[in-house]
Order: C-alpha cells, then structure tokens, then sequence
C-alpha cells in the first residue's frame, strides 16, 4: 500500500474537477491519493459539478487510518475568490504553495511519490513569481542539478535532451557533457524505476537523416556519436544517432527500444501524443523521488462542468504507484 501526494493545480483551471471525478469515487485501490489543495474550494467544486463525496481533511493519518470511503484533502489555506474557467494571478501564491507542500513532504518520505495536476506559467508569472515550469522548479526544490523529462504511455518512453528552449538555441544546447548526463540518468532510471535489466535506448539525430554523414549538419558526428560509443564502451545499451523520421518505425524488426531519446520538445513528442493523447504521463527522471503529471493543460473552458477527462491523472497515479513498488535509488 502506498499514499500518493496529487498537486491539485490551478483552482481555476481543471485540476480539483478531476481530482474529484478520479478519486471522488469510493473505490479500493492499491495506494491512497492525497489531494493538496484547499478543502473549501474542493467543496465548492463538488457542489458545482453535482458530484456527491465525502471530503475528509488530511492531517499525516497513517495508512490504516485512511479509508476509501474518503476523498482525503490536505489542506492548504486560501481566501482568493476564483471562478472556475477564468484564471487569476491572485491565485499565483495558493498555486505554487500547494505544489511545493506536495514535493517537500514526498522528499521527506512521508508519501510514495507525487503526482501534478495543469498550472498556467503565464498567470504564475503574472502573479509576480518567476516560474519556468514544473521540471525546472522540481530540480530546484530537490537541489538537483539536472533532471530529464520524459513522456510514456503503455508502448514507448519518449525522453528529451532539451526542453521548453527555441528551436535556434538546439544546437549549441546539445553538448557532449549534456548528453553524457541525459543518457546516464535515462539508463539508470530504465533499471531503477522500471526494472529493465538492460535497457535499450535510441537515440535520435539533430539533423534531418541524422546528418546524412555530415552533409545536412556535423553534430552528429561531432557530438551525439561519440557519446554512443563512450558509454556503450561503459557497459550501456545504446543505437544511434537514428534518422528521427523512422526511429519510431519498428516494424517486422527484433529491436525494440525501451525508451528513445530525442533532441528537442517538438522532435519526439508529437509521436507519443498523436498515439495516445489524454493517456500519456510526464515523468520526471533524475530526482531523488518520483514524480509523475498530466499530459494536458489547465483546460479552462471545461473547469467547472464534468467535460474534463479525468484519465490521464489516473493513469498517472497508477504509473507512479508502480514505480514506487519498484525503485532503487542508490
């Protein structure tokens, strides 16, 4: 049995609308979800939507404290008027203060991993609090140097090499020691958290073809092959660099990768959310616990109404509890 701490994300967007439709419901599961947020608002929301649940606030209850019966708040104090649908800076402070509560109690063990619900980067920033995202504010609260993103469903595992950057800054972004580091924490989360003895990891090229042997662009072979052959000397499993046009290709073939790593954000994820989108997890590698989301935004136009799909926070969950069963952190 685990307890899984669950960001409930922006009050005015979808997130407490999916919590309640998630986990509102009284039904055993093999962990507990926590929901950080404010007890009022869940109150409000569930009135709103006509869904009849019993909030109980949290307060530390030990597993067999807990019931199913429940929807569990972990309460966080909030006085800002929100409207369901129409975002406000004023719940800027509310909004982080709930996610970085979530975390700092995960970090210090007292939950299994956490999962998070859609914030806006916009309306945090508009409330005077610099915010860059989820990954980079994960990796500071954890005093982690460097954190890999990475998108799965239940077929493939899509992690990146960079980020939320512009596409023109890619190229000097990709540096040997970057790579080194990506493909490092990518290998040993595979084993670690996932059980994958030894993991199968494609990588994909910068360049169109990856390059075509330097005519379409050097970086390849100047940078991301030399890391290949390194840690492949090192013990790790690695293909490429691979064409990132049919990387994702493989059809009547015995290799099958266990995770693919691409260069940037718009080069592998289209793939992974054209197969399965509102069924994919975020997930976080590097930091010293785990930590799982949504695949979608705050949603405003559905918050308040039960037009929100509540799948991939389950799903995220159910990741998470798995990971939890299985990870070994050295």
């Amino acid at each position: 049995m685990r307890k899984i701490a669950v960001s409930s994300g922006d009050p005015a967007g979808i997130g407490p609308d999916i919590c309640i439709k998630a986990f509102g419901q009284r039904k055993n599961r093999s962990y507990h979800p926590i929901i950080f947020g404010s007890l009022n608002l869940f109150k409000e929301r569930a009135r709103l939507l006509n869904v009849n649940v019993d909030l109980q606030e949290y307060n530390g209850e030990d597993l067999n404290s807990l019931s199913y019966e429940c929807l569990w708040i972990a309460n966080q104090t909030f006085d800002v008027e929100i409207t369901p649908g129409i975002p406000s800076p004023r719940s800027a402070a509310y909004t982080m203060r709930t996610f970085e509560d979530s975390v700092k109690r995960t970090i210090s063990n007292e939950f299994d991993a956490v999962v998070t619900c859609p914030i806006n980067k916009e309306v945090i920033n508009q409330g005077g609090i610099p915010f860059s995202g989820h990954t980079e504010e994960l990796a500071r609260i954890a005093k982690t140097n460097k954190v890999v993103m990475m998108l799965a469903n239940e077929n493939i595992k899509v992690a990146l090499a960079s980020t939320h950057i512009p596409l023109r800054e890619v190229p000097s972004f990709i540096t040997y020691d970057l790579l080194t580091q990506v493909l490092n924490i990518l290998d040993e989360s595979l084993k670690n958290q996932w059980a994958i003895e030894n993991p199968l990891i494609k990588v994909l090229g910068l360049n169109p073809h990856a390059g075509d042997g330097g005519y379409i662009g050097k970086e390849e072979q100047d940078i991301i092959y030399p890391v290949i052959e390194s840690l492949n000397k090192n013990g790790l499993n690695i293909i490429g660099p691979v064409s990132a046009d049919t990387a994702f290709v493989e059809k009547n073939t015995d290799i099958k990768a266990d995770a693919f790593l691409a260069m940037f954000h718009d080069q592998g994820l289209p793939v992974i959310k054209t197969m399965s989108f509102g069924e994919i997890v975020n997930i976080t590698l590097g930091l010293p616990f785990i930590r799982t989301s949504v695949d979608h935004g705050t949603a405003y136009d559905k918050a308040g109404t039960l037009l929100a799909n509540e799948t991939s926070l389950i799903t995220a969950s159910k990741m998470a509890y798995s990971m939890s069963c299985v990870k070994k952190y050295a």
